[in-house]
């Protein structure tokens, strides 16, 4: 698993497993197969793609789409969580 400690502006794409630590004020793609350990707080939209895996344990400030993952949702989304 990657280790990606970030304080960045702008899209963030995760195309393998990532611990993501830190700050984004942006979006959050996470990519086919790819797995996702959210300790970041987040101000954006996270979205899931199909078959990907994802532990939210920073807060979201925006929303959550599910476009096929699999979700463990510890922490809170302030927008809606959207099933695509």
């Amino acid at each position: 698993m990657n280790l990606s400690t970030v304080n960045q502006t702008g899209t963030v794409v995760i195309e393998t497993d990532t611990l993501l630590m830190g700050e984004v004020n942006g979006n959050v793609i996470v990519l086919p197969g790819a797995k996702l350990d959210l300790a970041a707080k987040v101000t954006g939209d996270v979205t899931l793609k199909k078959f990907s895996v994802a532990s939210i344990r920073g807060q979201i400030y925006g929303n959550l789409y599910n476009e096929g993952a699999r979700i463990e949702l510890i922490r809170g989304v302030r927008g809606e969580v959207i099933n695509r």
